[in-house]
């Protein structure tokens, strides 16, 4: 993938007005086309509220051309509230501009991540809900490979990885 980076929008950035203070941490960058969430956990509703604003900020602010995909990655906690898995949900179902939705998804869920056992089905769930392909890796390494082949595959018209 090219070298052609972003700067950062992180959730730390935006102005919360939930009732709660968000728990957790989104950081939103690009690097060709690839679009990287870093984000630390654990999560709450408000957390994911702010993901959400910070997400379309960033989006709008890049407009990412062409063919793109978008990779998590956990930092030390998954887990999130039943509350913030439903926004979550909310949020990836919601309409979107063209251009706006990455041609598949991936989370990068290493072992030691706390909740990343329980809560990578719950994820999956949500992109198989909307219909985008998705994939669970344990290394970047394994993500980059798979983000790849959906990017040629989307390019040349061949079928995608399973």
């Amino acid at each position: 993938m090219p070298d052609t980076k972003t700067a950062k929008l992180s959730t730390t950035q935006i102005a919360g007005n939930g009732l709660f203070t968000a728990h957790g941490i989104v950081e939103i960058s690009m690097d060709g086309p690839l679009m990287h969430y870093q984000c630390r956990g654990p999560f709450n509703k408000e957390l994911v509220d702010l993901m959400g604003i910070a997400q379309r900020d960033y989006l709008l602010a890049t407009r990412p051309q062409g063919i793109w995909v978008s990779v998590c990655t956990m930092v030390e906690s998954a887990m999130t509230s039943p509350e913030g898995l439903a926004r979550y949900a909310e949020i990836m179902a919601s309409p979107k501009p063209d251009n706006m939705v990455p041609i598949a998804t991936a989370f990068v869920i290493a072992p030691e991540i706390e909740g990343g056992r329980l809560m990578a089905p719950l994820y999956a769930k949500i992109y198989s809900d909307i219909g985008r392909p998705f994939a669970l890796f344990e290394t970047m390494t394994e993500a980059l490979k798979w983000t790849q082949a959906m990017i040629d595959a989307a390019s040349t018209g061949k079928p995608a990885p399973t």
